[in-house]
């Protein structure tokens, strides 16, 4: 299992590595070419859509792996521990079926995308599509963890 999180995260490292180098080059060369030298670049845009939907579909799955996504907890720190991790486990339960529904309509999104492409570059737009069910996917990977750690109780250290 461990061998598996780490090929994850070395992945999720890599798309978001690659679609942050991406955003930062193009930018930077859109803007150089608007404004020096007068002649914009139209398939920037393309590409720049494209790196920006990838990181932050799969910024959000490792904010997932992190446990670093939104959580607003006033309440949860008000209750008693034995209510509060019910209530913890219930609100995951909750977001394990907002990842299933992202990967099933994600699915069919990507699939009614594949006839349609983008403006500048011959690509479908199911490749943009895309980011949504597989970063919904690895969301439920990851919530379906931290349930399982959750329901397994806390750890030795966490208790000190």
């Amino acid at each position: 299992m461990k061998s598996i999180d780490r090929a994850i995260g070395l992945i999720i490292r890599a798309v978001m590595g690659a679609s942050s180098l991406l955003v930062l080059v193009i930018t930077f060369l859109q803007v150089l070419c608007r404004f020096v030298f007068k002649s914009p670049l139209p398939w920037s845009t393309d590409v720049l859509r494209l790196a920006f939907t990838y990181l932050v579909f799969w910024g959000g799955a490792w904010c997932v792996k992190e446990k670093e996504h939104l959580n607003v907890d006033v309440v949860l720190t008000m209750l008693p521990p034995g209510v509060r991790r019910a209530f913890e486990i219930g609100i995951n339960l909750i977001l394990c079926c907002f990842f299933a529904f992202l990967v099933f309509f994600g699915i069919q999104f990507c699939i009614f995308g594949w006839t349609q492409t983008t403006s500048y570059l011959p690509l479908p737009m199911s490749v943009y599509y895309a980011s949504i069910p597989s970063a919904g996917a690895i969301m439920l990977y990851y919530m379906i963890q931290i349930i399982c750690g959750q329901l397994r109780g806390p750890k030795k250290e966490d208790q000190a």
